[in-house]
Order: C-alpha cells, then structure tokens, then sequence
C-alpha cells in the first residue's frame, strides 16, 4: 500500500505512525458482497420461475439482465465505495502533528500540532478489543475541540506512542537556543561595516548593532 507521502513533511519532520484503519471496517462490505450474491442467485431463479409459469421457451435475458444490473449497483453502493474509503484513508502521526488524510478522488485533510493536543482517549468494545481495533478520541486546544478516529490499530499503543512524541515535542520547544559564537561576532560586525559602506545601513544603526554585538562579548 501506497504510504504518507514523505514530501509533504517538514525539514526536520520524521515520520512515526502511518496506519490504516482496522481491517475490522470492511467487514460490512465482505458481509453486503455475501448477501448480494445471494440475491443475485435467487433473483435469477425468481426470472426463471416467472417465465417458466409464463410458457415454455421463454426468454431470460432481460429479466436476468435486470436484476444483475440492480445488484450491481447495489454491490458498487454498499461494497465497493466503503472499500475504497477504508484504502484510502490513513492516520499519520509525526514528531510534529496528528494528521488523517481520506477521500477517493477529492482528498481532504486534517491536521492536529502536538502543542495543541490537551488530552488521548481510547473506547473499545469487548469485540474490537479481541481483535485489537477501536477509536481514539484526541482533545485538542482551541477550536478543533474533540477529534474521533474510528477503527484505530492498537489505539492503546497509539495513545502510548501519541503521549511519546508530545512530551518530546514540548522538550524541544523548551530547549534552550544556544548562544552565537563569540568568534562569529567580529565577522557579524565587519558584515555590518560593509553593509554600511555600501549604504544599506546608517552610520546610526551600524553603530547600534554593533553596540548590541559587542554586549555579547
């Protein structure tokens, strides 16, 4: 399967998660292809049956024609475009945000910073948790509000690993920028001096940053 696409990170952005939904979520559409197909079956042995009562030699076709056209449709309706939403749809978590990306032919996106996130969540009913699915529920700050993704893998070790990567988000924002060189300062100011000449600075604003440089020394 096709992955988040490594184009759309940031510089410094690494990938940790990029999960698709549970297969759990296309059992509706295996159960509507079983079900369909049983219609099927039985539709054309209704068509056969009605022109059986209508006379030997009977043609079939339209009527078979009907009812596998019908069905088709049906198939496409309830099967075939949930299949395609659960392959086209992904949960992306990065050292940077949460993102759940869906849609078959016009792609829509949603994008949660690690910042803002205030709280993870997880449900599972006694079913999904036998075969390790369930929903998340991701508490996120200002007007996003509650996010619900359904038919997660593991979503307790998402959490987990959601919980991860925020506190070592916060760590990073909160690390101190290391100071400029010392030795840096007396290129800085000769690049100020040239600047200077050529006319780009005053001699007023040249000697007010070189006074703030020389602060550092």
């Amino acid at each position: 399967m096709v992955g988040f696409p490594r184009k759309l990170l940031a510089e410094h952005e690494n990938l940790v998660l990029d999960l698709r939904p549970h297969w759990v979520a296309i059992l509706p559409s295996i159960l509507w292809s079983i079900v369909l197909l049983v219609v099927l079956f039985f539709g054309y042995r209704a068509v056969d049956a009605i022109v059986d009562s209508n006379g030997a030699g009977g043609n079939t076709t339209g009527g078979k024609a009907i009812v596998g056209g019908l069905v088709l449709l049906a198939w496409i309706w309830l099967a075939v475009i949930p299949f395609l939403r659960w392959r086209f749809t992904m949960f992306v978590l990065t050292t940077d945000r949460l993102i759940t990306r869906g849609g078959i032919v016009a792609k829509h996106s949603k994008e949660i910073p690690l910042e803002s996130v205030n709280d993870v969540a997880f449900n599972q009913s006694v079913i999904e948790r036998l075969v390790g699915a369930g929903d998340l529920m991701i508490e996120s700050a200002g007007t996003r509000g509650q996010n619900r993704i359904e038919n997660v893998r593991k979503p307790e070790q998402v959490q987990l690993t959601i919980f991860k990567e925020i506190e070592s988000n916060t760590a990073r924002t909160m690390q101190p920028r290391a100071p400029e060189p010392v030795d840096d300062i007396p290129s800085q100011i000769e690049a100020l001096d040239r600047l200077r000449d050529q006319g780009a600075l005053t001699r007023e604003e040249f000697e007010s940053k070189k006074a703030e440089l020389l602060k550092r020394l």
